[in-house]
């Protein structure tokens, strides 16, 4: 296991994390930064985010295992996205290892690769199929936009009523406030660069308009 990743399992179909090392003292130090940045208290957050204040409390001592759940919940209720909660401190220049990128893992592989700030934001994640992965995700905020890149395998995908059939190389934008979903083809596993836009929004302002993943 990578000292600093962070590994999706279904487990009775819920998405657990665990946060390593590094990783999890990453999501222990952005919360605390950015909630005292909110002025809000612990229990204020654990209030407007739903979870456990004791439970909170241990996330940002660097104590607890958040789920995948928890932490959209948080990313919600302090207006950032997910990727800000486990991203590393950011730095005048970056050099970014495969390697050392947190990892969603499991059924569904994902790697957060960037965040562009700015309007409106922009969020990278390299997305793994393994064989018969399906993947079916609920509406986004309105404007969310999804750009599949696929770089390798074949994948059905996009919103449910339009599904398209992709090969490797090719490129699906679509409106993302539809329920949408993504599956790979022909027995075999399938790779692919997924971008997703937010309108009118920065990593660090993003008001309520935190979609649950991708």
């Amino acid at each position: 296991m990578r000292g600093n990743s962070l590994i999706y399992e279904t487990v009775e179909q819920r998405a657990i994390v665990t946060c390593v090392d590094e990783a999890r003292r990453a999501v222990a130090a952005n919360l605390r930064t950015i909630r005292a940045a909110r002025g809000l208290t612990v229990a204020a957050l654990a209030q407007a985010s739903g979870i456990g204040k004791a439970t909170l409390s241990r996330i940002e001592a660097g104590q607890a295992n958040p789920t995948l759940e928890t932490l959209y919940a948080l990313a919600d209720a302090l207006g950032v996205s997910w990727g800000t909660l486990v991203a590393e401190p950011p730095a005048r220049t970056v050099r970014t290892r495969a390697a050392d990128v947190p990892v969603l893992a499991g059924p569904v592989e994902a790697r957060l690769l960037t965040q562009i700030t700015g309007v409106p934001l922009l969020e990278g994640l390299d997305v793994g199929f393994p064989v018969g992965a399906r993947r079916e995700s609920g509406a986004h905020p309105r404007g969310v936009v999804e750009h599949l890149f696929l770089v390798g395998g074949r994948l059905r995908a996009g919103p449910l009523d339009a599904l398209e059939d992709l090969d490797t190389g090719d490129v699906l934008r679509f409106a993302a406030d539809v329920p949408h979903a993504y599956e790979a083809l022909d027995g075999r596993a399938a790779q692919a660069i997924l971008l997703m836009t937010y309108p009118s929004i920065s990593a660090g302002d993003r008001g309520s308009e935190t979609p649950a993943g991708f």
